[in-house]
């Protein structure tokens, strides 16, 4: 901004990522200068305020992965207001979703917050003081979904990650606090985050949760495999019997080349496949397991229906918005986004919490930091009932979020501030999202209100 050029195209990929509102709208202004000046910008972007703010609005799909790729839309910032717009453009999730915003809450109403003084409803760490907090006493209620907000650098991640996790998995005296409480009811402290589920090819999003173990028993079961002697085991790509013995089960070999990068081609023998040619004549409904791990899980949703294990969890996958992914696809191929809606529906899984005694609950601890980065707002909503399953089953769900749907969709709001590094450290604000709105010296109040 400061060079003053003129003619210039910028390019930039979801520049109000981790920004707060009050951050996002300055960083637009800071765009449209650019703009003003004589400069063109193109912008990749699921945010509502910077689509409102565009000259032209390029709309992809109409689905993700192999289900998209198409220019479904080119819509101006008006037709983001008018319903009558999606007569024009019926396929546009984007305007869809503009034009029939999130109702919050979306189920109606909220889980109720037990009284303060309540015995074994609260995790309370007084005292802390990790980073830039000061000396605050933060409480989280059991069993609920507690957002917290404030903007960048306000001090949200020395609480949750640098004090609440150590607390919930040492649960003992620390520099970072003074005291605990209702730690007890914490059986597993799971953080969250958007780092990749495997670092191989061999991992991917069926070995992930846990499926491709009962897909491999449903081929040992058929009698084909009975006559041969084929155990489950013998369906594993990692398994030297079954996989196909020049790629070794990746279905791609790797070629390393002097003055070029590393690539893989596939592999000639299987035709990526992964499996020896024995291994690929069983088939369950005309399906062998290489035809198997090349299903979307739209398709295998389908296709293993009548499987109450399967169907489950591929139904959850479903509903996260993650239908076009493969079940066996490579995880490295994953963008941060998905791999952290894996490691949900891995918890969800996983089922409830389970009582301690008639008194006690152990539940699991979920920490969340920004699970809508890089997601459009369907699979915002998607992602909110993921949340709401989680807090379901018995757990106590704390997520670091700046977008406000997931703000208004808490049982309990913690607005920290007022500001960031040395003025930030404290709570601003805490309670319903209704009571937070209504707080003069919170930031994000003026937000939240515009979406309750």
């Amino acid at each position: 901004l400061g060079s003053n050029l003129q003619g210039v195209l910028y390019v930039l990929d979801e520049p109000t990522i981790g920004l707060h509102p009050r951050d996002n709208e300055k960083l637009l202004d800071t765009l449209e200068l650019l703009k003003d000046r004589g400069n063109s910008l193109l912008v990749v972007e699921h945010d509502d305020e910077t689509m409102r703010r565009a000259s032209k609005i390029i709309d992809l799909g109409p689905g993700a992965g192999v289900l998209g790729g198409e220019v479904i839309a080119e819509l101006e910032p008006k037709h983001l207001t008018q319903k009558s717009a999606l007569k024009k453009f019926p396929g546009s999730t984007t305007l869809k979703a503009m034009t029939h915003p999130i109702i919050h809450p979306t189920r109606g109403k909220r889980r109720t917050i037990p009284k303060v003084a309540a015995k074994d409803a609260w995790l309370k760490v007084n005292g802390c003081t990790h980073n830039n907090l000061k000396d605050i006493d933060v409480r989280i209620p059991i069993g609920r979904l507690t957002v917290i907000s404030g903007v960048s650098g306000c001090g949200k991640s020395s609480f949750m990650r640098g004090t609440l996790a150590p607390a919930a998995k040492d649960n003992k005296k620390n520099a970072s606090w003074k005291s605990l409480e209702g730690f007890h009811a914490i059986k597993h402290c799971f953080e969250v985050d958007q780092t990749p589920i495997g670092k191989t090819s061999r991992s991917c999003p069926a070995t992930y949760v846990k499926i491709f173990d009962e897909i491999r028993k449903v081929f040992a079961l058929l009698p084909e495999s009975k006559m041969r002697g084929y155990t489950a085991s013998r369906f594993s790509f990692n398994n030297a019997e079954g996989q196909c013995p020049e790629c070794r089960g990746n279905g791609r070999i790797k070629l390393e080349m002097d003055f070029l990068p590393t690539t893989r081609v596939s592999c000639e023998n299987c035709r990526e496949m992964r499996y020896n040619d024995p291994t690929l004549e069983i088939r369950y409904k005309g399906k062998s397991i290489g035809d198997v791990l090349r299903m979307s899980i739209a398709e295998a949703s389908e296709f293993f229906a009548v499987h109450s294990k399967l169907a489950r969890v591929l139904s959850l996958l479903n509903d996260t918005g993650l239908s076009y992914l493969q079940l066996g696809q490579a995880s490295p191929t994953l963008s941060g986004g998905e791999a952290q809606r894996i490691k949900l529906i891995a918890e969800l899984a996983k089922g409830r919490a389970r009582p301690l005694s008639m008194q006690k609950v152990v539940t699991n601890l979920y920490l969340i930091e920004e699970p809508t980065i890089g997601l459009h707002q369907e699979d915002v909503r998607k992602l909110i009932d993921v949340l709401h399953r989680l807090v379901d089953e018995g757990h106590t769900v704390v997520v670091i979020e700046h977008h406000t749907a997931i703000m208004a969709e808490a049982d309990y709001l913690i607005d920290m501030g007022p500001e960031a590094g040395e003025k930030g450290g404290n709570i601003v604000a805490q309670g319903t999202p209704e009571k937070v709105s209504k707080n003069a010296k919170s930031v994000t109040a003026r937000f939240i209100s515009q979406v309750l």
